[in-house]
């Protein structure tokens, strides 16, 4: 079960490095468009992972967070081996959906921008309402002790 902790508001953001890696490029040697999903994802998981709580316990309490919609923006290109920072936030949370806004740069130049929004289902895949535990956590800092996986 997640922990209670006080909770702070939204937005609340984390960051993530990522290096790309030579698969994820394209004949031209730049990043994949459909990559972007997947470094947003990483930098989902560990904005969970930075607040104490791995996705993989809240589906132990039948809680699924089911994307249903992406949007990606792309400004610059990147490549092979460029040093990516990754910025996570929680930007809304509804009863039923929790909306994250993503920035990816390399050093002070912004390479993406977008947005992904999730629903809450059940193990029935269902809609229902997002625990209050786990709003908590999504609206909580980071924890000075988390240490990312």
């Amino acid at each position: 079960m997640t922990t209670l902790r006080a909770v702070s508001s939204l937005p609340q953001s984390s960051e993530l490095t990522v290096r790309v890696r030579f698969v994820e490029t394209d004949l031209m040697g730049i990043v994949h468009h459909s990559n972007y999903l997947a470094y947003f994802e990483a930098a989902r998981v560990d904005f969970l992972h930075k607040r104490g709580v791995s996705y993989e316990a809240w589906l132990k309490e039948g809680v699924h967070l089911a994307v249903v919609e992406a949007n990606v923006q792309y400004k610059r290109a990147a490549r092979f081996d460029d040093l990516l920072a990754v910025e996570a936030t929680c930007a809304e949370l509804s009863r039923v959906t929790v909306r994250f806004t993503y920035r990816v740069q390399r050093g002070d130049k912004i390479i993406a921008v977008g947005s992904t929004l999730l629903a809450c289902l059940g193990d029935n895949l269902n809609p229902k309402r997002i625990p209050e535990n786990i709003a908590n956590v999504l609206r909580s800092p980071e924890l000075p002790s988390a240490v990312p996986r």
